[in-house]
């Protein structure tokens, strides 16, 4: 009697269904006119009089994908770029001519291509229609404006390696990709300082062509009028053929590659994991969306939400989707969750499980009904907003789709059967083989011989939080091995790469300070100053104390006015305590730490033992009347500071640095002393540029105290 009851309930189903596809009326769309003009630029118009508003949307084809190999991020800086000056308007000028109206005007790159959106009243649609023209056709790319876009894509990579999910996410995009693949290579400091203004200038030339873009606009306009406008706005824009982008081959995952990322002090692991996927042209797309809906796209109704979440309670949220892109370039699948540290294996386990049992029994009837009611109800709400129809019926434009893709839609959901979705997760799915990436501290893998059952710990690869992206994975073993390694000199030696003049000046600085065995004798310093820092105009008082112990040791002690506060750095991981609580601190205050570690006044002088280091002379200056020698020393993580060198005492009057924000950050040492042998300034001020922002007096000094380890421990 069950079985019939179910035989009965799939041929009801099948039956609403096949009722349900034959009675589904194609969505009306509204006036569509569609020209191209003699440039080769295409344009859509879509008559909506409903508001008296326009929607303006220019799509080029050039996005991340098409980034020079060195310098991930140039697609979305020129795009910034665009917004912030013309050959006859000033960035001000053009926030103050759309500002004016009340209108909106922006630009932004992703995978594959740059949109360039402006939105005003109708009464105002020239002044947006001239605003998009001038700022597509005709950027100047300003060097002020760079230096302000770059610091805020460079906050942008600092701020990636503090949030784990998007650490994890990068980490993902290269496990599966690789550092070959533009999606493989992620911004990094390196590569967008290396982006200068030409290259700004021969990307644009190059890509931003009107045989490469779409220009959509959508809104209370008449066809034929808004075409004549736009053949004035944009006629002279010079077409010019722009190659394809061939993109490299890619290797799918065997089995299951791991890699994972060692975060200290991380307390929840961060898991990502998948495979390639399929393109928006594939002709099981709409069958594979639909099964993923049901895997983990589907929000609180999908099976992974259901079994990992709600059934197991191992975490707040999970979910599956395929990013999905044009023929040519593909897409890829990957499932997204965290959970504590003390559930990540279990929890991992449950993934694969559940994934696995997918693959194996398909889905149910009901189930993709319930996708199909959520996806084609879900597409006929992108049209109700001007912006949402700009973009679909741009989207059909750009992946060469006909109008009659967005009118049937839901007709083509609708019509996807079991098989077909079935089909499709037996062809799209792969659970048994994975790029797996797991963020997390290292010490939770301690005493196990196997990740999970059958993946021994020898085939996972481990990286650490700061190095590269795209760096290397070591051997869990190897990793081991080298984190308990010193992280910094331990004998003073020449290790460092130095040029023979850098060589000559830097034995004058090590004489001028007692001498090399002398400087190889420090194990650890003391420093006890006062001073004030100056910030938005306003001074405050602080009392600094400061402990270094070589290799790679820091405990600084604060107290001013509103309290007391306390870093500790142990060679690896930074804390804060202040009122009362203890947090781990950012990346970038890790490479604060280090920094002044290393360019210690004095301790500087062991920089010449820490291999990766290079050193070479630059010019000559001077610094308070004083003729000095600089010398500039590179670290291994590529970050240049300038040691400004008095040609008597061969002691430093100034380093110059950069901060993470771009700024100039100056260091003014003076009133040396000889202190228990060395030279010791005794006034030391900071500036950034230009103005001032410490000012400290030392009042001790102290060499080899004996300091404890258990002084750099966590508070």
């Amino acid at each position: 009697m069950r079985l019939l009851t179910k035989f009965m309930l799939i041929l009801l189903l099948s039956s609403v269904s096949v009722w349900a596809q034959s009675n589904i009326e194609p969505i009306q769309l509204p006036p569509i006119k569609n020209v191209t003009l003699d440039n080769g630029l295409k344009v859509i118009v879509i008559e909506q009089p409903s508001l008296p508003i326009v929607q303006l949307n220019l799509l080029v084809r050039v996005g991340n994908i098409h980034d020079l190999s060195d310098k991930a991020g140039l697609a979305q800086f020129t795009a910034s770029m665009l917004r912030q000056g013309t050959s006859t308007r000033t960035a001000e000028q053009i926030s103050e001519e759309i500002d004016f109206v009340g209108g909106s005007l922006g630009a932004s790159a992703d995978v594959e291509r740059t949109s360039v959106t402006a939105r005003v009243l109708k009464k105002d649609l020239q002044v947006g229609l001239n605003l998009l023209a001038d700022i597509v056709q005709n950027p100047n790319f300003p060097e002020k404006e760079m230096g302000i876009l770059r610091n805020q894509l460079l906050a942008g990579v600092r701020g990636m390696r503090d949030d784990p999910s998007e650490l994890a996410e990068a980490h993902f995009n290269f496990a599966l990709f690789g550092s070959i693949h533009p999606l493989g290579r992620p911004m990094t400091e390196e590569s967008i300082k290396a982006i200068t203004r030409d290259d700004l200038v021969n990307f644009h030339a190059m890509y931003y062509r009107p045989n490469n873009a779409i220009l959509t606009v959508a809104g209370d306009v008449k066809s034929d009028e808004m075409v004549k406008l736009i053949r004035d706005a944009f006629g002279g824009w010079a077409k010019k053929e722009v190659l394809p982008t061939l993109m490299p081959a890619t290797t799918k995952p065997k089995g299951y590659a791991v890699r994972f990322v060692h975060k200290p002090g991380q307390t929840q692991m961060h898991i990502e994991m998948g495979h390639f996927g399929v393109s928006v042209n594939d002709s099981d797309y709409i069958p594979t969306v639909l099964a993923n809906y049901v895997l983990g796209g589907g929000a609180f109704s999908s099976r992974l939400l259901q079994v990992v979440r709600s059934q197991a309670g191992k975490t707040y949220s999970i979910f599956s989707f395929f990013p999905s892109y044009s023929k040519d370039l593909g897409g890829y699948f990957r499932i997204s969750t965290f959970t504590r540290n003390e559930q990540a294996f279990e929890t991992l386990q449950l993934i694969l499980d559940e994934f696995k049992k997918f693959k194996e029994g398909g889905i149910t009837a009901e189930e993709l009904q319930a996708a199909q009611d959520n996806i084609a109800g879900s597409y006929i709400l992108r049209l109700e907003t001007l912006s949402g129809l700009a973009t679909t019926i741009s989207n059909v434009e750009f992946y060469g789709f006909t109008l009659d893709r967005v009118r049937n839609y839901r007709k083509l959901v609708r019509s996807v059967t079991l098989e077909q979705a079935n089909q499709a997760i037996r062809d799209r799915f792969d659970p048994e083989n994975l790029a797996i990436v797991l963020l997390s501290d290292v010490k939770i893998l301690e005493g196990k011989s196997e990740l999970i059952p059958g993946l021994p710990l020898e085939n996972v690869g481990v990286a650490d939080w700061l190095a590269p992206v795209t760096s290397k994975a070591k051997s869990y073993a190897e990793f081991l091995a080298a984190a308990a390694a010193p992280k910094g000199p331990t004998k003073l030696e020449w290790k460092a790469q130095i040029t023979p003049e850098a060589k000559a000046l830097l034995e004058k600085a090590l004489t001028a300070q007692g001498g090399f065995e002398r400087v190889a004798q420090i194990r650890d310093i003391y420093t006890k100053s006062r001073g004030s820092v100056f910030q938005g105009g306003r001074e405050s008082k602080r009392d600094d104390e400061l402990w270094i112990k070589l290799p790679n040791k820091l405990r600084l002690q604060l107290k001013f006015s509103g309290g007391e506060a306390l870093f500790i750095y142990d060679g690896v991981q930074v804390w804060l305590q202040f009122g009362g609580q203890v947090r781990d601190y950012t990346a970038q205050a890790l490479e604060d730490i280090r920094e002044a570690i290393e360019l210690d006044p004095l301790l500087m002088l062991w920089s010449i033992a820490r291999e990766g280091y290079q050193f070479e002379l630059g010019g000559k200056d001077q610094v308070g009347g004083q003729e000095v020698q600089i010398v500039r020393v590179t670290n291994e993580r590529g970050k240049s500071a300038d040691l400004y060198f008095d040609l008597k005492k061969f002691v430093p009057l100034k380093i110059v640095t950069q901060t993470a924000e771009g700024k100039r950050r100056e260091r003014l040492l003076s009133d040396y002393r000889q202190v228990e042998g060395f030279w010791v300034p005794l006034v030391q001020k900071e500036l950034e540029d230009q103005e001032l922002v410490g000012n400290f007096e030392i009042l001790e000094f102290r060499v080899n105290t004996g300091v404890g380890d258990e002084q750099f421990e966590k508070p």
